[in-house]
Formats: structure tokens, sequence, C-alpha cells
């Protein structure tokens, strides 16, 4: 224990345990890491040991506190990414696979939106070598990353769009966070405002084509707009697979925003089943609950 923990008068000891805390969390999620890579599969090309590595050295790197040159090494490649940003990504796309699928078309189409810097663009190319990716991002400084990253790494059949996907088509707001800056939303409040910057809004139905295998969706509040319109356009029912984080809003009291129940709605209508995972202990009231939910369809469950 650090010496500075135990020094300053009768409040050392809520600083001591507050350390302990702090020191106990981080072993509880080296282990979560540990047991994630240990269940999963390994990936084409890369293995668990590679990506334990690098999630613990970027930890002790964030831990320590040394200077954020926002560039990182994830399975031998260099990615452009804050260190912070790129420890959270890394933990949810490649130790807790939380986009994995299988697929029997070795070139498979996939929808990643809300690419972000493209850590899942990375995982899917390393996953499927011949898959071919529409790559969605509506804050343009987030686009210059994911494009470099994507050029740098000589990932292949990957098209990246600069815009919001919406109901409809034109320009929306988008509120960036300043203070994580891979966070952004087009509702104003999702993660406490910030600077609103005009962008491009499509609708994602214009990508469906005649299938898609797998959708990804993390879109910070502005999934049931999205999914309202590929259900009434009849494209939600030529998606294959999805797995889509919800951004539930306990606050929302009054029902000015869609609730969950809607949401689900439209996918069960379209002929899809679901499973539910939720962050976060049930006795807590965040303002925001993230919920990652995996829908298939169920003709291909019965199949």
């Amino acid at each position: 224990m650090p010496k500075e923990a135990l020094e300053g008068g009768s409040g050392w000891r809520e600083r001591a345990k507050r350390w302990l805390a702090d020191r106990d969390i981080q072993i509880f999620s080296h282990l979560l890491a540990l047991r994630g890579l240990y269940r999963g599969a390994e990936l084409p090309g890369l293995s668990k040991a590679a990506i334990l590595v690098d999630y613990m050295r970027i930890k002790a790197s964030v831990g320590h506190g040394k200077e954020d040159d926002g560039v990182v090494r994830i399975a031998g490649r260099t990615w452009a990414c804050r260190k912070r940003a790129a420890l959270a990504l890394l933990q949810e796309i490649f130790v807790a696979r939380g986009y994995e699928f299988v697929s029997a078309n070795p070139a498979p189409r996939i929808l990643d939106c809300g690419a972000n810097v493209g850590l899942a663009t990375l995982f899917f190319k390393v996953s499927y070598p011949r898959s071919r990716i529409d790559a969605f991002e509506a804050d343009p400084n987030l686009v210059t990353l994911l494009e470099r990253n994507i050029r740098g790494n000589e990932l292949s059949d990957v098209n990246v769009h600069c815009c919001a996907l919406a109901r409809g088509e034109g320009e929306i707001d988008f509120y960036r966070n300043e203070t994580y800056t891979t966070c952004g939303s087009v509702q104003a409040d999702l993660w406490g405002g910030g600077k609103s910057v005009r962008v491009k809004a499509r609708r994602l139905s214009e990508w469906i084509g005649d299938e898609v295998d797998f959708l990804k969706m993390d879109i910070a509040g502005g999934e049931t707009e999205v999914i309202a319109e590929l259900f009434k356009s009849g494209a939600l029912a030529r998606v294959r697979e999805a797995v889509v984080e919800y951004h539930h809003n306990h606050q929302n009291l009054e029902g000015s925003q869609p609730g969950l129940a809607r949401f689900l709605d439209f996918w069960e209508r379209a002929g899809f089943s679901y499973q539910l995972s939720a962050d976060g202990r049930a006795i807590r009231w965040p303002r925001i609950q993230c919920i990652l939910i995996r829908f298939r369809r169920i003709s291909d469950l019965q199949g």
C-alpha cells in the first residue's frame, strides 16, 4: 500500500479502504479478462495469449498514468486510439467477445453501425478475413481515425460511411462528449450534453440489399429509430443475426423516448428471438444502462 494512503490524520482509514477497493476491482477485472479469453475460441491468426498481453500492457500503462500518445498496439497492429478508450473497447470486443458470431458463409456481409475507431471492424476481419463490411460512424473526428486505421492496417473490403443513421435523410445534430472523445450521440442528454455538430443522416435500409449476415449496432441512443425504419421498410427481416447495444434510460419516466418494450416489439414482429445481457448490478440505478441484445431469426434457429 502506498505511503500516502496511510498518512494524513483521521481520514487515512477511508483512504486506505478506497485504495484496497481499487486494487480489488483491478484484480477482479483481470480475472474476468482471463475467464473470457479462456472460454472463447481462438481466432484465425490471433492467439488468446497475444490478446491478453495487449490487454494487460495497455491496462498497466493507463494505471501508471503514462502519457497517452493516442496510439496503441493491438493484435500485432498499430491502432490510432486513446489508451483508456482502447482498453474499454478491447475488453468489450476481443475479451468478452460481445460481437462474435458463427457463419457458414466464408465471406459474410457485415454492417458495423457505430464503428468508432474500427476495433470491431478489426475483430470481424480477423474472424472472417474475406468478410465484406460497411462501417458507419457519425463523428467526423472518429471517421478520420477509422479511415487511418483501416488504411494503415490494409483491411480490405471495408467501406466507410461518414453519416448518422436515422429514420430519414438530411442532416442531424450529433453531440460529442468533451471528456470521453470516443462517445457521442444524436441525443443531446445521453452522455451529459456536449458540443453539437451537423452531420449527414442516412437510412440503414439502403445498405441491407438481399441479405446481411451480421448487424452490429452501437449508436448511443439512436437504435430504436433506426430499427423502426428497418422494420417499416421490410429490410429487418433480411438480417440473419444482430447484436445491438441498447441504451436504456432509467430517467425516461414520462415516456418521452421510446422504451425497451417498443424496441423489442419490432424484432419480435419481424420474426426474431433474442438474448439479453446487462452490465452493472441490479441494485444500482444508473441513468443509462447498456444492454447487449443478440437477435437471430427464428426460422434460422429452427433450421
